[in-house]
């Protein structure tokens, strides 16, 4: 049986799928969480090193370069010490001897003892020798890049953006662990009752202060849970809670959601609306196995009767809708994904200025492609979960000088305690903001037919 902790094998591993795999690291570690019997102090340990190790990736790497100088080192391995130096410098309750112990068995399980050697070597003359200081770096923007771990070009573009003062808030707090956040499935369930159902399960859970149909858990597997079983919640972040309330749906509205997959804002939308009078939302998206994945939320949320999903790429909408035929559309487009750093800190990694550039183009796309959909009068909604212009404001802007028979009115209701970085008339949330996820939302309102 073996004596390493777990949690710092599972975070390991999972490590290495998001870096050898591409896989999402918040997808990938529930995974792991959900098929490895594990206590929750474990969990918890797996979960801060996997977001740790992800958030502070560059200055890792910046710390480790001095000791490996000259070496070459496997992917795996170079996780392995990455893991071990973030707990050294940023956990201060775990001792040393534990990380090299744990650290040094890993890569003999996973290698062999000359690899475990390295990985022991690598630790102990960092220990003894000590870590750099970022401060000491001279040029700002490479400072920032590697005090924050935002790659450079990310770091020069919100410079431009937000300025230096804004740009280290906004880098500070995606270095923070997410909130786990919930949406209730109201009025399906009272708050009352989805409380109660998750205090039986020990998950305290405290109202939302950017969405009142929010819960914020101090921690817990709420995947695992009988409540979001049942369907009386559903996992989403706060900000992205802001979105469906934005369209001012009525009860019988005929809503498209262009760009739906997983469906966590369809299932927010088809709550507003009520089947007995025709109320439905039909929900897009590309991949015919997201198709499937919208529906299976929809079933779990007890709403297959208000919500059609449908494989179809959003900018083929109008040829196979025809004019007229929806009161409602929401655009939540497809985009950079930069104001989910705190969820998804391995996006930065990933991504670099001219993946980004191309965006706009599809986002226009979209928009143009839905715009003759919708009814004279409805109101189409846009959103993104990213905080650069190019592909918000910007986006709406060219769109309504496409189409003059739109116009721009301000993003409401917001909830008055929001203290956003603009509300000028659209939304954009950044994740220093409220704790929650960079979020763009737009509110467009096709004119009357005079």
């Amino acid at each position: 049986m073996s004596k390493i902790n777990p949690g710092r094998q599972l975070a390991v591993a999972v490590l290495t799928a998001v870096d050898t795999q591409g896989a999402y690291a918040n997808i990938a570690l529930d995974e792991a969480l959900r098929h490895t019997h594990i206590s929750s102090v474990d969990a918890g340990l797996a979960t801060t090193i996997v977001y740790g190790v992800l958030q502070h990736q560059l200055t890792l790497d910046w710390q480790l370069a001095p000791f490996i100088t000259g070496k070459k080192i496997k992917p795996w391995v170079r996780i392995v010490l990455w893991t071990a130096l973030y707990q050294m410098q940023y956990l201060d309750r775990v001792p040393d001897r534990a990380i090299f112990f744990d650290s040094t068995e890993i890569a003999k399980e996973q290698g062999n003892p000359g690899l475990a050697s390295l990985v022991n070597g690598v630790l102990r003359n960092a220990q003894r020798k000590g870590f750099r200081q970022p401060e000491s770096i001279k040029d700002p923007v490479e400072r920032l890049s590697i005090t924050a771990s935002l790659p450079r070009w990310l770091v020069q573009q919100l410079l431009a953006i937000y300025g230096l003062e804004k740009t280290a808030k906004i880098a500070a707090s995606v270095n923070t662990l997410p909130r786990p956040a919930l949406r209730m499935n109201t009025p399906a369930y009272s708050v009352a009752e989805i409380q109660q159902s998750l205090a039986a399960e020990h998950i305290t859970t405290q109202p939302s202060q950017v969405s009142p149909v929010g819960l914020v858990a101090d921690g817990g597997h709420l995947a695992a849970t009988a409540a979001f079983r049942d369907g009386m919640v559903t996992l989403q972040d706060e900000s992205s809670m802001l979105v469906a309330p934005t369209l001012d749906i009525q009860p019988d509205d005929q809503v498209l959601d262009a760009c739906a997959a997983p469906g966590g804002k369809t299932t927010h939308i088809a709550s507003f609306l009520d089947a007995q009078v025709g109320g439905r939302v039909t929900a897009l998206d590309i991949h015919a196995h997201k198709v499937q994945l919208i529906m299976q939320n929809a079933k779990r949320l007890h709403m297959t009767d208000r919500i059609e999903a449908e494989t179809l790429d959003a900018r083929a909408a109008a040829a196979h809708f025809g004019t007229g035929k929806f009161s409602k559309i929401l655009v939540d487009a497809p985009c950079s994904g930069l104001g989910l750093l705190r969820r998804k800190p391995e996006i930065r990694y990933t991504k670099n200025a001219q993946d980004i550039a191309h965006l706009p183009a599809i986002q226009g796309a979209i928009l143009d492609a839905v715009a003759p959909t919708l009814t004279a009068g409805g109101t189409l909604v846009y959103s993104t979960c990213t905080i650069l212009p190019a592909e918000n404001q910007e986006v709406v802007t060219a769109f309504l000088q496409r189409h003059p028979d739109f116009h721009q009115v301000p993003t409401t209701p917001i909830p008055a305690q929001i203290k956003a970085t603009s509300i000028s008339p659209a939304l954009q949330l950044t994740p220093d903001d409220c704790g929650s996820d960079g979020f763009f939302i737009a509110k467009l309102v096709k004119n009357n037919i005079q």
